[in-house]
C-alpha cells in the first residue's frame, strides 16, 4: 500500500464527511472509511484538515518551449502542485507554436520528463496561430487536450467554421479566444463572443470561450446555453474580483482582457451563482520581472496564479459573505468537478472508490500572505500581492504520489 490518509474531513458527493481514511495504492483509491488499517508506505494525519479533489486549470500558459526565462514546465507544475491542482491544460502560443505532431511530441516528452503533476497540451487551431489555414485537426484530434488559438482571436469566421466542424467530427473541444480589435470597448470581446456561439450552435460543436470578462459576452452565453449542451465558459480570479477602478500605474494590472467596469463585474459574479460560468481558470500567465515590473502601458499583458488562487478565491467568494457569496461546495465545482466533467479529464474533479487518487489536503482556518517572491512560478506579478488570505494547501496528492508538502516546501 502506497498512502494512508487518516481523519480528514473528506468531501464525498458533495458533502463533507468528517474524520475519514482514504487508502491509496497504485495511484488510486482503493478504500474510504473510518478507521482504516493498513500497512502503507506514508501516512498523512489529515486531522483538523479537508481533503478535496485537486484542482484543475483548463488554461495556463507554460512558456516552454523557447520562453523559459518567464517559466517552464517544471516551474509551472510545482507552482500548481503548491496550489493544489493536480491538472493543467498548457496554451499552444510557445516559440515555436505547437501546431503539429513534431512539435506537440517533444512537448509531450518535456511534460513527461519535467512534470510532478498531469499536464495536458493545447494545439493551435490554425498554423503558427497567423489565422489563415488550419492545422491538421484529423490527424492532431487523438494527441492533444483540445485546439485553441489563445492569445489572438480568429479573425476568419469561414476557419472557424470548419475548425469547429472537424472538432465536431472528432469529439474535441475548440477552446475560444475571443477577440475582434476591429471593434471597441466591451465590444471587442462580445461581438466576436456573438459570432462565435452562432458557428457553435450551427455546428454542434464542444465550444468552450476562455476568460469571459463582460456582461454583455454573459448575457450571450446565457442565452446559447439554454440551446446546446456543448456551449462552456470560464472566467478568471482576476475579473471576478477587480474591476476597471482598481487599475494602477503598474504592470501587476495588465492582462487581456483587460479588467471591466464594475457592471459587468457584478454580471460574472452573478454568472457563478446561476451556473452561466462553468469553471474558474487562472489563465496563469508569466513573464520576467523586467517585463512586468514598469508602468501600465508598457507592461506585457499576463499575471500568475497557480500559487494562490483557491486560497484567494476561498477568502473572497466564500468566507466574506455578500449576495455573490458561494459555498466551498459551488468553489470546488468551479475548480475541480466542472472542468473535469466538461472536458472528460480521467481522474479529476471528485473523490471515489477506483478514481485515480488527486487530492488537495487545505487547512481552511489557516491565514497567511500571499508573498510573491515565496512563488514556485518564475512569474511574480499579481495584483494580489500582500493580500492577507484564508485556507493554506498542506499537500497535493497526484496519482497516488505527495507532489507537495507544505512542512517540506518551508
Amino acid at each position: 500500500m502506497d498512502l494512508l490518509i487518516k481523519q480528514g474531513n473528506v468531501l464525498l458527493n458533495d458533502v463533507i464527511k468528517e474524520n475519514y481514511d482514504i487508502l491509496i495504492n497504485d495511484g488510486r483509491i482503493i478504500q474510504i472509511d473510518k478507521n482504516i488499517q493498513a500497512n502503507v508506505n506514508r501516512t498523512i494525519d489529515a486531522r483538523n484538515l479537508t481533503v478535496l479533489p485537486g484542482l484543475i486549470d483548463v488554461h495556463v500558459h507554460l512558456r516552454q518551449p523557447g520562453y523559459e526565462y518567464k517559466e517552464t514546465i517544471q516551474t509551472g507544475a510545482k507552482a500548481a502542485a503548491a496550489g493544489g491542482y493536480t491538472t493543467i491544460c498548457c496554451m499552444p502560443n510557445t516559440k515555436p507554436i505547437i501546431d503539429d505532431e513534431q512539435k506537440l511530441n517533444i512537448l509531450k516528452n518535456i511534460i513527461q520528463s519535467d512534470a510532478i503533476i498531469n499536464v495536458l497540451p493545447y494545439v493551435s487551431i490554425t498554423i503558427n496561430q497567423a489565422g489563415k489555414e488550419l492545422i491538421d485537426i484529423t490527424n492532431l484530434a487523438k494527441q492533444c487536450f483540445a485546439f485553441s488559438d489563445d492569445g489572438v482571436g480568429v479573425a476568419s469566421q469561414n476557419i472557424m467554421k470548419e475548425a469547429m466542424l472537424l472538432c465536431a467530427k472528432y469529439h474535441k473541444p475548440l477552446v475560444a479566444h475571443c477577440e475582434d480589435l476591429t471593434q471597441v470597448g466591451n465590444a471587442i470581446e462580445y461581438k466576436e463572443v456573438e459570432r462565435d456561439l452562432k458557428l457553435a450552435l450551427e455546428t454542434n460543436c464542444q465550444f468552450h470561450i476562455c476568460h469571459v470578462s463582460t456582461k454583455e459576452s454573459i448575457t450571450l452565453i446565457r442565452d446559447a446555453k439554454k440551446q446546446s449542451n456543448y456551449i462552456s465558459c470560464e472566467a478568471t480570479p482576476h475579473h471576478l474580483l477587480l474591476c476597471k477602478k482598481d487599475i494602477k500605474d503598474d504592470g501587476a494590472y495588465k492582462m487581456n482582457p483587460p479588467l471591466a467596469e464594475p457592471q459587468s463585474v457584478d454580471a460574472l459574479r452573478k454568472a457563478l451563482i446561476d451556473g452561466t460560468i462553468d469553471m474558474i481558470a487562472t489563465d496563469h500567465a508569466p513573464h520576467s520581472e523586467n517585463e512586468k515590473n514598469v508602468s501600465y502601458e508598457r507592461a506585457l499583458n499576463g499575471i500568475v496564479g497557480l500559487d494562490f488562487a483557491f486560497s484567494l478565491l476561498y477568502t473572497q467568494l466564500v468566507t466574506i459573505k455578500n449576495p455573490y457569496s458561494i459555498s466551498l461546495i459551488k468553489l470546488v465545482q468551479l475548480m475541480s468537478t466542472n472542468p473535469a466533467k466538461r472536458f472528460n479529464i480521467d481522474g479529476g474533479g471528485s473523490i471515489r472508490i477506483n478514481a485515480k487518487a488527486n487530492l488537495m489536503i487545505v487547512d481552511l482556518n489557516q491565514e497567511w500572505t500571499i508573498n510573491s517572491k515565496k512563488f514556485k512560478s518564475k512569474g511574480h506579478s499579481t495584483p494580489f500581492d500582500g493580500q492577507r488570505v484564508k485556507s493554506q494547501n498542506c499537500y497535493t496528492v497526484c496519482n497516488g504520489r505527495v507532489v507537495y508538502d507544505s512542512k517540506e516546501s518551508l
